[in-house]
């Protein structure tokens, strides 16, 4: 669910220095994952890829400022919003302790409306 929401918000943000943590990942989905965002309706880019580290329930994109509020539930539900600025991005779906998962997400509360899917794959 953190990777998701960072790579989202990554796409549509600058990047900064540290990302500020707020999320709850059971450590059975700890490690590397790799995101790919892609964007179904607006002008955002067509699809990018993120490289996010889950490690004891803190989710991160090294380099990216993002504050992450919400979290992955110990059945894999995922479910949080991401916000860099004044972009917010809720993201939904869930993730399978075999290292993959998938979902939905959607911008609100900035300059730019864009929507689409995303899919991740544990990479490490």
């Amino acid at each position: 669910m953190a990777i998701l929401v960072a790579i989202v918000s990554a796409t549509l943000l600058c990047p900064a220095d540290a990302a500020v943590r707020k999320v709850r990942i059971p450590n059975q989905y700890d490690g590397s994952w790799t995101i790919i965002a892609a964007t179904a309706q607006g002008p955002c880019s067509a699809s990018t890829s993120y490289q996010v580290q889950i490690r004891g329930s803190d989710a991160s994109i090294p380099g990216d400022e993002t504050d992450i509020a919400g979290g992955v539930s110990a059945g894999g539900a995922v479910k949080a919003t991401i916000t860099k600025g004044a972009n917010k991005v809720p993201i939904a779906g869930s993730l399978s302790t075999r290292g993959s998962g998938s979902g939905t997400w959607r911008t609100s509360g900035g300059l730019i409306e864009c929507s689409g899917s995303w899919s991740a794959k544990r990479s490490g």
